[in-house]
């Protein structure tokens, strides 16, 4: 199969929901509350997919021949046009996991930051513990940087991070 981004679209919505609803996966993100099919409903519509305009740009993981179906999400957020810099974010579908979608999307987004021409760097962090998300940036070029000491906060005990950066143009 091969994968291509898209901008999200309004049919996305159930889609995006569960994954953003998904509990399992808030312990890797930001997230700490369920969003609203309302809330969703108005970042498709209000979002620009322009990253110096909105500061992160959202897209759909998808086979190149049937769209419609979400393999997954591929994000850019805290786009600082100063440092010119994003952070770089791969979620996929329960459905889709283990078989290498994770790898070809995360090679298309980095492709995608290179091409906006407006990103020095792309980066990541990704807690200590998360095996699967830290081969992904190892084999997708990033460097770890460094380690950083107590950064999530996992229930009752504190995680490192692990900070993940991949150069996009000769420093």
């Amino acid at each position: 199969m091969k994968l291509t981004l898209r901008p999200l679209e309004p049919e996305d919505l159930e889609q995006l929901y569960e994954i953003e609803n998904s509990m399992d996966e808030w312990e890797y993100s930001s997230t700490n509350v369920p969003l609203s099919h309302y809330l969703l409903r108005d970042y498709i519509a209000t979002q620009k997919c322009d990253l110096t305009v909105d500061r992160q740009v959202r897209l759909v993981i998808c086979d190149e021949t049937d769209r419609e179906t979400v393999i997954g999400l591929a994000d850019l957020t805290d786009y600082n046009p100063v440092h010119r810099r994003a952070e770089a974010g791969i979620i996929i579908a329960k459905a889709f996991r283990r078989k290498g979608y994770a790898t070809e999307s995360m090679r298309l987004l980095v492709d995608f930051a290179t091409k906006t021409r407006l990103l020095d760097q792309v980066f990541a962090y990704v807690s200590e513990d998360n095996m699967a998300s830290r081969r992904l940036f190892e084999e997708s070029g990033f460097s770890h940087t460094c380690t950083i000491k107590n950064w999530f906060n996992m229930g009752e005990k504190a995680v490192n991070s692990c900070f993940f950066q991949l150069f996009l143009k000769k420093v």
